[in-house]
């Protein structure tokens, strides 16, 4: 009858000590929740303005630099065939 009730008074002491550290963890995933929100959502907005303004420049130099370089090598690489079909003159044969 002893450990019956000794038993008893374990388990309900267990099921307070499971039910207050339950609740606290829901309280500290709550706090964090809000913490992340706070924080940490307000970062990821500057790292994504800092993103697009990358893409941004990345796109004005690929447009004013590298593409009329590309155009003017592609033209001088045209010219350079053009004129190497019409005067017959292939360059070196590199075989030997």
């Amino acid at each position: 009858m002893v450990f019956g009730i000794v038993g008893a008074t374990f388990f309900f002491a267990a099921l307070v000590i499971t039910t207050a550290v339950g609740m606290a963890a829901v309280g500290l995933f709550t706090k964090l929740r809000s913490l992340v929100d706070e924080s940490v959502a307000p970062a990821l907005g500057a790292v994504k303005d800092a993103a697009d303004t990358v893409r941004g420049t990345t796109e004005f130099v690929g447009r004013t630099a590298v593409a009329p370089v590309a155009k003017a090598y592609g033209a001088f690489a045209g010219i350079k065939k053009g004129l190497s079909v019409l005067s017959g003159f292939k360059g070196r044969d590199k075989s030997g």
